[in-house]
């Protein structure tokens, strides 16, 4: 679990809003005047101010408005104000940008835009900027590993701290040093550079949330080492301090969980741990879910609730490869390297470009002499249906994987801008017993028949319009209503639920006469409001983020097997057109009781 406080800050060095401190800045009339306006560098600012507002309390809203902020910028809209430069904002921008990345898991986009961030800090010599550019870019390699680049950018974000004197900086640096090397396991190293640390923390007295957000994370780092020794009084009593951390909320009740359950005080843990997960769910810190997930896994088990052990166990494993993987690692050290040589080969680069020029000059003129030979017209048409034909081909494969509008408004544009969608059906489907029927199958047989199953919930997500979102491990998500709003999206979600569930029961009815094993399914379904847009720089994904997506979830989770699941709302938009089993108020995880109905036709 990473323990480094790079992203702490945000908000606090360059405290100013990027709007009016005049005017009323809560996130409701923020957007209410985002929505209003019609000039694009009011709308940049705007959204770029409710981004920085949400990013602690919803990073999926928050990454939307940081996008939208983000392409008005790209098209050249202008930051205007009497004491801040452009490039001030940009920098602002990709930092805030690049904090959104990793909070929702996307590791490459995020060490995209940190880099870019670097790159602008230092040509605008903006040197805090700089600092919190190589700070966050140690943190990123520590949390794959790659210490040895972690310690080289947080030693030379120590060194822009020093030469600025600021206590606050220094003291950070330190601290994350210290991190590393806990990390590493060299507990006397991270103890020194946590001693070091402390006396600048001390000497804050700007802001008495700086100081005690520092502090508590410096107790947590502390708790660590004594944890690790062994000594869990001392851990505790540390933990506790740490609260004050403003991310501690995650942190903090997973540590405390440790060490309740090293006390052997299970239900003690079971309480902190739940708050950690909670803390983290409702605020979208993906990269700390993974240890909490992980410890609820083993709290599970210790309780003998081996079926609830295995699931908290699959999501910690889901998290883990969303962040942690080899092909992140190796991506972050190849763009590190990159960015680094940069600058060396500039002189190259020009030397080179202007060898190209030359020869290209020299080749222009045979092809010019070619193009005027006999054969030019077959050539010409040769050239002409092979860019055709690859246009056509790559035009299919954008399709396959974008919205038709979508896809035409990031070819015109060159990207998307994300869209909220004020009222959308989201539906969830998930398999019964997939682990325990996974284990029994070949990777071949499982593979084959997953596919088929979604190949034909493929088919009918188009026959209803309905717009397929993704699929994860043995889950399907789809969604109606969008990209292009319509008034029968809640009856067409429903209509392809019953249309799935009947194929799944058809299939387990073959299956069963067979005597071969069979899926049984799940189905959520909620409608409410959602952001929809492309995530991703290599390889495009139209996502949705909200509230409404995680309901959906939840009604998912919350069915039986053979079952359509839907809330309240669903129902009520589509009651007089199917017959529902009421079910009352079930319990819900993270979100209380909710009133849920079954689809009965």
């Amino acid at each position: 679990m990473r323990k480094s406080l790079t992203l702490f800050f945000i908000g606090l060095n360059f405290s100013c809003l990027f709007i009016n401190a005049k005017h009323d800045n809560s996130v409701d009339s923020l957007i209410k005047s985002f929505e209003n306006s019609s000039v694009d560098s009011v709308r940049m600012k705007l959204a770029a101010s409710i981004g920085q507002k949400l990013l602690d309390s919803d990073a999926l809203t928050s990454m939307s408005y940081l996008q939208q902020a983000y392409n008005f910028m790209e098209q050249g809209a202008v930051y205007s104000s009497p004491d801040l430069p452009m490039s001030w904002f940009r920098c602002r921008l990709l930092n805030l940008i690049s904090s959104a990345s990793y909070r929702l898991g996307d590791v490459q986009k995020g060490l995209s835009y940190r880099l870019q961030l670097l790159d602008e800090a230092r040509k605008s010599e903006y040197k805090e900027m700089e600092q919190i550019a190589l700070g966050n870019l140690s943190s990123d390699h520590e949390s794959q590993g790659n210490y040895t680049e972690a310690l080289k950018y947080q030693s030379m974000s120590l060194q822009l701290a020093l030469e600025s004197g600021e206590p606050y900086t220094i003291g950070l640096a330190l601290g994350n040093i210290g991190s590393v090397y806990g990390v590493m396991g060299q507990h006397d190293s991270a103890l020194q550079y946590y001693s070091r640390s402390i006396p600048y923390l001390l000497k804050i007295e700007s802001s008495k949330s700086a100081k005690f957000g520092a502090l508590g994370w410096m107790m947590n780092n502390l708790g660590d080492i004594y944890y690790n020794a062994g000594n869990i009084d001392t851990a505790y009593y540390y933990y506790h301090l740490s609260r004050h951390h403003r991310l501690g909320k995650v942190i903090v009740y997973a540590d405390l969980a440790k060490t309740m359950r090293k006390r052997n005080n299970i239900d003690s843990a079971f309480f902190y741990v739940n708050k950690s997960i909670k803390a983290g769910e409702e605020n979208g810190f993906l990269d700390n879910l993974e240890y909490s997930y992980k410890l609820r896994s083993e709290l599970q088990y210790d309780k003998g609730n081996y079926k609830n052990a295995l699931e908290d166990y699959k999501k910690s494993i889901r998290i883990r490869d969303s962040i942690f993987n080899q092909e992140n690692a190796k991506e972050m050290l190849r763009q590190s390297m990159q960015y680094e040589h940069r600058l060396s080969r500039v002189s190259d680069s020009i030397s080179y470009v202007q060898k190209e020029a030359i020869l290209t000059e020299k080749t222009e003129k045979q092809r010019i002499g070619l193009i005027a030979a006999a054969g030019c017209l077959i050539l010409i048409v040769a050239l002409a249906y092979s860019i055709h034909k690859g246009k056509k081909r790559s035009d299919e494969l954008l399709l396959n994987i974008l919205p038709q509008e979508t896809a035409e408004e990031l070819k015109q544009k060159g990207h998307a801008d994300a869209k909220l969608i004020n009222e959308a059906t989201v539906l969830f489907t998930d398999f019964k017993g997939f682990t325990a029927f996974a284990e029994k199958l070949s990777p071949n047989d499982l593979v084959k028949d997953l596919n088929e199953c979604f190949s034909t919930f493929d088919h009918i997500v188009e026959r209803y319009g309905l717009e397929k979102i993704k699929t994860i491990g043995d889950s399907y998500m789809a969604a109606g209503g969008l990209p292009t709003p319509n008034e029968s999206h809640a009856s067409d979600t429903i209509k392809a639920a019953i249309e799935m569930r009947d194929y799944i029961e058809t299939v387990k009815t073959k299956n069963v006469s067979e005597n071969r094993r069979y899926f049984e399914v799940r189905l959520g379904i909620h409608t409410g409001p959602v952001v929809a847009g492309i995530v991703g720089i290599k390889k495009f994904q139209y996502d949705i983020w909200g509230d409404t997506v995680n309901i959906a979830s939840r009604m998912e989770s919350s069915g039986m097997s053979g079952k359509i699941n839907v809330s309240e709302k669903t129902y009520s938009l589509t009651k007089d057109l199917f017959r529902f089993e009421a079910r009352g108020e079930i319990e819900a995880k993270g979100k209380g009781k909710i009133r849920m109905y079954f689809v009965e036709r």
